[in-house]
C-alpha cells in the first residue's frame, strides 16, 4: 500500500517531515478543523442534508430505546 519502507521514510529527515504532515494533514481532515463556536445553533441534517425535526428525532430515539430493551 505504502511505496515506502520504514527504514527508507525514516532514513531522510526531510521524507520523515513530509510523511508527519501528510499523517496531521489526514487526520485534520478525517476530524474537521476547529470545533463550532458554543453558540451555534446547529441544526440536524439526515444523509442527504436536508433538516430533521423533532419528531423524527423523537421517533429514533423511540426505536434506540426499544432496540436496547430487547436485549
Amino acid at each position: 500500500m505504502w511505496p515506502f519502507t520504514s527504514r527508507r521514510i525514516f532514513g531522510n529527515r526531510w521524507w520523515a517531515l513530509a510523511f508527519v504532515m501528510v499523517v496531521c494533514w489526514q487526520v485534520i481532515d478525517m476530524f474537521g478543523g476547529a470545533p463550532g463556536a458554543a453558540g451555534n445553533n446547529a441544526t440536524a441534517t439526515d444523509v442527504s442534508g436536508a433538516p430533521v425535526d423533532d419528531e423524527q428525532l423523537r421517533q429514533m430515539g423511540n426505536t434506540l430505546s426499544s432496540l436496547q430493551k430487547s436485549d
